[in-house]
């Protein structure tokens, strides 16, 4: 197994762990694996590594005096300068409630003790491989598409991503999509421009928008899950990848942070674009969920005056189609929102009615 990152070193993991058995039997596993580990035995003494040699990714134990790993993720969280290091808390607490509240901290992912080594090795390649892609600069080459796609699909949430994607070629004013036409793929223009336009009630053609060679064209559509509301047409001899609609939305919905970096490929980098498309993405897995919610409240009341929604977190997030940390921070939302209320028997629906509303915005 490759265990050197993309600058060539031996990926550096800081372990936090004040039980020295437990830390020295860490720290061998992780070393016969490839990884130099670095222990300290305090969240204090941690937090100075952190600052002084900053590491690939960081193990850190939850219950420790001092300053415990909660408060160890909110300090470093807190700063852009260690918020983007991946962390992973090793705990004895398997509560779904402090599960959320480590989450919410800014924490990658949660190791309950005791745990096996192959699982503890498997989380931390797959965290470390999507450190990579998101630390990884994608220009608007049609080989930086593939390569990010190749990346995307190391990581178990993006294994289904299609290895080779469909191009092609349209001549000088052929037409790309029509208004009203149902979009099944994203566009990534490889050679070529693109003309967007709309047609008014008297046959007159007003453009919307010109798109050139490294460039996206349809995504708000599939986001929306809308027709076009405009067409394209070519401007010249134009050839095109085209991204399926599955994989699309697999790259939005299954890591808020893979999101991120591709809807910042799709906007360009600017920044009005990509607070769009993430406040649309965002908005969609909200009104997902509560469609879901609402189908599944329906059904347990038929059977119970008060109905408790007691389907497995997993097979929901199946339902719904999103990944299983997202539907865990939509729930959690919900319920600051007092829509819902959550407890070990399963989910009870509070306010049916600004769940249905969500659905209409």
């Amino acid at each position: 197994m490759d265990r050197n990152t993309t600058a060539g070193l031996v990926p550096k993991i800081l372990l936090i762990e004040d039980n020295p058995e437990m830390a020295e039997n860490i720290s061998t596993i992780l070393q016969l694996a490839g990884y130099h580990v670095v222990h300290k035995s305090n969240g204090k003494s941690g937090i100075d590594q952190v600052k002084q040699d900053p590491p690939d990714l960081i193990l850190c134990d939850i219950m420790m005096p001092e300053l415990d790993g909660y408060g160890v993720a909110h300090i470093l969280n807190s700063s852009p300068d260690t918020a983007y290091i991946p962390f992973i808390f090793l705990t004895a607490k398997a509560d779904l409630s402090d599960f959320r509240k480590g989450m919410s901290l800014g924490a990658d992912d949660y190791i309950t003790k005791p745990f096996d080594d192959v699982e503890l090795l498997r989380v931390i390649e797959m965290r470390l491989k999507k450190n990579e892609l998101l630390k990884t600069t994608f220009t608007k080459k049609p080989q930086d598409l593939q390569t990010f796609f190749n990346k995307a699909r190391e990581l178990k949430e993006f294994k289904k991503l299609s290895e080779n994607r469909p191009v092609r070629a349209f001549k000088k004013k052929d037409i790309i999509f029509m208004e009203g036409q149902i979009p099944n793929d994203l566009y990534f223009i490889e050679q070529g421009k693109i003309k967007t336009y709309k047609v008014n009630y008297e046959g007159k053609e007003l453009i919307t928008g010109f798109y050139n060679e490294g460039e996206f064209l349809g995504y708000v559509p599939l986001l929306e899950d809308k027709p076009y509301n405009e067409s394209a047409v070519a401007l010249e001899d134009v050839r095109v990848s085209l991204v399926p609609k599955t994989d699309f939305l697999t790259l939005i919905y299954s890591s808020k942070d893979v999101a991120r970096k591709f809807i910042t490929m799709l906007s360009n980098n600017l920044e009005e674009m990509e607070k769009r498309l993430l406040d649309l993405a965002y908005q969609s897995i909200r009104q997902r969920v509560a469609s879901a919610l609402i189908k599944m409240n329906e059904n347990a009341l038929k059977l119970r005056e008060d109905a408790i929604i007691s389907v497995a977190r997993k097979d929901m997030a199946n339902i719904v189609g999103t990944a299983l940390e997202s539907l865990n921070r939509t729930l959690s939302d919900f319920k600051d929102e007092s829509l819902i209320e959550m407890s070990g028997k399963g989910i009870r629906v509070l306010n049916q009615q600004k769940l249905e509303r969500l659905l209409r915005y």
